[in-house]
């Protein structure tokens, strides 16, 4: 069971084990474009077609007995979930042989919940993972199987630390399945848990006034998909994509100021926050193409 890109390499490193044999790939409803003349598929259905794999596809899977009563009837001895979006019910937790096991790409119990990447890079960590689980009926909250470990770097975004933790996890999960029968499972502390939000669009304004150089820095990292790291000078937005936090200063009395925050110098783009200066190295004008800042600051000038 899953849905996003996230979940496509699981399902690829599942498909290429000959031991294993999937019945269904069980993936959201399809959707439809903004006018309704494109319907568009989930990564994992697109990869399961490819793979010539059934797939189910129900709008509510705990109220889908059609759905129901063909994984039953599959006797599946482990229903694999990564990153499918709907919670299961116990009817559906109870239906394999052996377990139920969830790929979460966070260091559980630590970032539950929806977002982990994000929250990761938010928080200037500076490792991170995926932890196999058994499922229950919370959120992320069964007990914990295996877990592997990654190094976040530097200039990590979301994108790449998405790409790592998606093959990373199709590892764990591997790796769990065929030594299950010898892994003992861990309680989570709840005492230690921590929850990652759904991601709203206001999540990316970034508001040079209140937040630190080191706080916008790992915002512009994190929201790179979405929503991105944005302000808004005169009523147009624009996206932040990459800078470079700087130890001192910058003589903004000898700078040109574009907005309230942002100061032009020497033909590079600074802003000021709360606690010192960042450097905008790359910037999209909503509407154009992402470019460099120095190529933006010409174009200002002409």
């Amino acid at each position: 069971m899953g849905t996003p890109d996230f979940s496509v390499p699981t399902l690829e490193k599942l498909y290429s084990d000959s031991e294993i044999e999937i019945s269904y790939v069980v993936t959201k409803a399809d959707t439809k474009s903004n006018r309704g003349q494109k319907i568009n598929f989930s990564d994992v259905k697109k990869k399961a077609m490819e793979l010539g794999i059934d797939v189910l596809q129900p709008i509510s899977i705990k109220d889908d007995r059609e759905v129901i009563e063909k994984l039953k009837e599959a006797k599946p001895d482990f229903i694999i979930v990564v990153a499918y979006g709907q919670i299961l019910s116990k009817e559906i937790l109870d239906i394999p042989k052996y377990a139920c096991i969830n790929g979460h790409a966070s260091l559980l119990p630590k970032y539950r919940g929806a977002s982990p990447i994000q929250s990761a890079i938010l928080n200037g960590d500076k490792v991170t993972g995926t932890t196999s689980m058994l499922m229950d009926v919370g959120l992320d909250t069964g007990d914990m199987l295996l877990q592997k470990e990654i190094t976040i770097d530097k200039k990590e975004t979301s994108d790449s630390l998405f790409e790592k933790l998606s093959y990373l996890t199709a590892d764990v999960i591997l790796d769990t399945i065929n030594n299950f029968d010898n892994i003992n499972s861990i309680k989570q502390d709840d005492s230690l848990a921590t929850k990652s939000v759904i991601i709203k669009k206001e999540f990316g304004k970034i508001d040079f006034k209140n937040e630190t150089k080191t706080e916008i820095d790992r915002k512009i990292r994190a929201y790179t998909s979405w929503p991105s790291a944005f302000i808004e000078i005169e009523g147009v937005q624009y996206k932040i994509w990459d800078t470079n936090i700087l130890d001192g200063d910058i003589d903004y009395t000898l700078a040109t100021k574009f907005g309230e925050y942002i100061y032009i110098l020497d033909n590079k783009l600074y802003a000021r926050c709360k606690d010192g200066f960042i450097e905008i190295l790359e910037l999209q004008k909503s509407g154009k193409n992402r470019m460099k800042s120095k190529d933006f600051i010409n174009g200002l000038r002409s």
